[in-house]
């Protein structure tokens, strides 16, 4: 049956209680907090017709980028096609989820580009959208889709702080960063716990080299974006880059023991935060002890090779890091045979994340002229990492 969530976009659902269970659940999603696939499981057991719930739990493991994750949103995507009739855009964000797991990122954006050009107030499609752009090296999108959704969303309408914070994070991406602060600083005002409106700001300000105002911009708002939040690493991350830049090795360390260093509960992309930080220690002469080892071992165990191109980079650095030439010579043979494939997660490894593993495992050796030729040879290729442009420096700064 046929029902309509706040924002007017129709869903397939029981009864209007699905559908207030599922903006519950959408409000936990948009915010990075709470345990929205706790909330979703709940909604799917009341009424397991919710197609929607069901593709939303697919796509939160789809962009976890966590290897041992995509059966799960593969099973997600089995129970919303079981789950009975699905509407035209329900369809097409299955397709997407599908598209991404089976590495065709551009055949994912191109779903939810027919879906928002016909549902733009589809916070749902947008938030997944964002991600997918991001991890598809996409920048431009990043600013495009949310500003296209704030055009048509009232102000009135729940939900449209966290757009306009999506839109301050695109803004600051394509360098408009006057524009990102101004959307930013509002998209926080309007909801203080909008920790990627807050992530948002803290790339400006340190894309404009203003590391003290960071410290106080996260320092004042660690309640709101360190507490029941899964974004909280990135985020420390963030303030971490900051201490570094002030050469104040103790703060840098003691974030990384508080929020990076892995853990059971550790997710793929947390590993990626800390191999990264530990990366910039390394660059700028400060030792990381035992950390490169740990590292290593939590990369072992939950890493596999092929899900994405970040994660292939950055496991790259926790091998090199912690001087496993073994497991970066596999690597490097794991991935040389992936890159064969005719995807996009191919053609990412073969024109980005290919080159840069092997400048990083050239680095490692002290082979400084090929660590210069292969990275200075990216060209604009480099977006193919994909991250932000605060998590491709990395490349400059190993450069330097």
């Amino acid at each position: 049956m046929g029902f309509a969530d706040p924002r007017g976009v129709p869903l397939t659902a029981r009864d209007s209680g699905s559908i207030a269970a599922f903006e519950e659940a959408l409000g936990q999603i948009l915010a990075f907090a709470g345990d929205p696939v706790g909330a979703l499981d709940r909604l799917i057991e009341e009424d397991p017709s919710c197609v929607q719930a069901h593709l939303a739990k697919a796509a939160i493991y789809a962009w976890s980028l966590h290897p041992s994750f995509v059966g799960r949103a593969r099973e997600a995507l089995a129970a919303a096609e079981a789950a009975g009739p699905a509407l035209d855009h329900e369809r097409r964000q299955a397709a997407a989820v599908k598209a991404w797991l089976a590495g065709r990122y551009d055949e994912a954006c191109r779903q939810f580009d027919a879906i928002l050009a016909e549902e733009p107030r589809h916070l749902t499609a947008l938030f997944f959208a964002h991600q997918a752009d991001f991890f598809a090296g996409r920048t431009e999108a990043l600013e495009l889709r949310p500003r296209r959704t704030l055009e048509a969303l009232p102000e009135d309408l729940p939900g449209r702080g966290f757009v306009l914070g999506m839109w301050a994070f695109g803004l600051e991406e394509t360098a408009r960063f006057g524009e990102a602060e101004e959307a930013g600083r509002a998209a926080v005002a309007a909801a203080p716990r909008d920790v990627w409106a807050i992530h948002a700001v803290g790339h400006v300000l340190e894309e404009t080299g203003r590391s003290e105002e960071g410290i106080l911009w996260y320092g004042e708002r660690e309640e709101d974006w360190a507490g029941n939040s899964y974004f909280a690493v990135h985020n420390a991350w963030h303030l971490a880059l900051y201490h570094l830049d002030r050469e104040e090795e103790g703060a840098v360390l003691s974030i990384y023991e508080r929020f990076l260093a892995p853990g059971r509960r550790s997710i793929l992309l947390n590993l990626c935060d800390a191999a990264a930080l530990l990366w910039r220690l390394h660059l700028a002469g400060l030792p990381a002890g035992p950390r490169w080892q740990t590292l290593a071992d939590a990369f072992a165990a939950k890493y596999r090779p092929g899900c994405h191109v970040f994660d292939d980079v950055h496991a790259m650095l926790a091998f090199v890091g912690a001087d496993r030439r073994t497991e970066a010579a596999r690597l490097m043979a794991d991935l040389a045979g992936i890159a064969e494939g005719d995807d996009e997660r191919a053609r990412q490894l073969r024109r980005a994340g290919l080159p840069i593993c092997r400048a990083i495992a050239a680095f490692g050796q002290g082979d400084w002229r090929s660590t210069v030729d292969l990275l200075s040879g990216l060209g604009e290729d480099r977006r193919l990492m994909t991250g932000s442009h605060a998590q491709r420096d990395i490349l400059e700064l190993t450069l330097i």
